[in-house]
């Protein structure tokens, strides 16, 4: 017997109708589906979008369904699209390539029953497990965080490396996460549209932002071992290496002025840009891609410090 649960899904999507079909067949083909699928569909040709629309309607006797087309790429403008049209307390944030466990649904509806829970972040099965100590070294993971869910000086959000039962977080993966559409609302908080592209920063900002805003309330955000999910991370679309460098190196200094972290964020932000150079050489992977992107930072400093984040940043 299938079952429906009060919960929206927003899924943005582009130029990977595979994964998404994928995604969808998957999430129907449980015992406890959602009531609501919100599709923000950015694909770049016609044979796509009607592959996605055609996909998401065969549920339409199923579940009230939306489909939205937004002309230029942008994850953050996908998510606040796709946010206005939801009608259930319970809002999942879902990539369009994951594979959602079978009880997953049923599990974060039930964690979510509890009012002083705001937020819970999904496990990804298919994530793999730290076996060194350099991060806490480079600061790509924080020692006194080490068993939590955390953001980093560096500007990096980490998960533990083993979660058993259910620990706290500071952020959440986009993925997969679900948060209180009435919690959002009250406080007034959207994905920021100047965090353009699909790159690493704009669910971490999004997500920490919500975290200290439920930490005001005492209000818990988790990420619990019940909660799964298989991301399956598309080759299908790629951001170029170098732009995503740009952005990886460039955002991550915006983020930190905007939730004033503080000078010894920058100071460790750069180390572990050096870190990460380092490790490029090592791997030969355009290692001098990050020193265009620090320099290129340096150069722009002022204005991100200043809230500006321009196109031409990342060209």
């Amino acid at each position: 017997m299938v079952r429906t649960l009060p919960i929206s899904f927003v899924i943005p999507t582009m130029n990977r109708p595979d994964a998404f079909k994928r995604t969808i067949d998957g999430l129907m083909d449980k015992e406890y589906i959602p009531a609501q699928i919100i599709v923000v569909d950015q694909s770049l040709n016609d044979t796509e979008k009607d592959l996605n629309r055609s996909c998401l309607g065969f549920y339409n006797d199923r579940i009230e369904t939306e489909y939205i087309f937004q002309e230029k790429p942008s994850l953050t403008k996908a998510r606040n699209n796709g946010y206005k049209l939801c009608r259930h307390e319970i809002i999942v944030c879902s990539d369009d390539d994951v594979d959602v466990k079978e009880d997953t649904l049923k599990n974060l509806f039930n964690l979510m029953q509890n009012d002083n829970v705001a937020m819970v972040a999904g496990i990804n099965e298919n994530s793999g497990h730290s076996r060194t100590d350099l991060g806490y070294l480079f600061g790509t993971k924080s020692f006194r965080n080490r068993k939590i869910g955390h953001v980093t000086l560096s500007v990096l959000g980490r998960y533990p490396d083993d979660v058993r039962g259910e620990v706290e977080t500071q952020w959440a993966m986009g993925y997969f996460f679900a948060i209180r559409k009435s919690l959002k609302d009250r406080w007034n908080l959207e994905w920021d549209e100047r965090l353009t592209g699909y790159a690493y920063a704009e669910d971490l900002d999004f997500s920490y932002g919500y975290y200290k805003k439920a930490q005001t309330e005492k209000r818990r955000c988790i990420i619990n071992e019940q909660v799964r999910v298989r991301h399956l991370v598309s080759n299908e679309y790629r951001v170029p290496t170098l732009k995503g460098t740009y952005m990886y190196v460039i955002n991550r200094e915006y983020i930190s002025y905007k939730h004033k972290m503080g000078a010894a964020s920058r100071v460790v932000s750069r180390w572990t840009n050096t870190g990460q150079f380092l490790l490029r050489c090592i791997k030969r992977e355009r290692p001098m891609d990050m020193l265009r992107a620090q320099a290129r930072c340096e150069k722009n400093r002022k204005l991100i410090k200043a809230g500006i984040l321009r196109e031409t940043f990342y060209e």
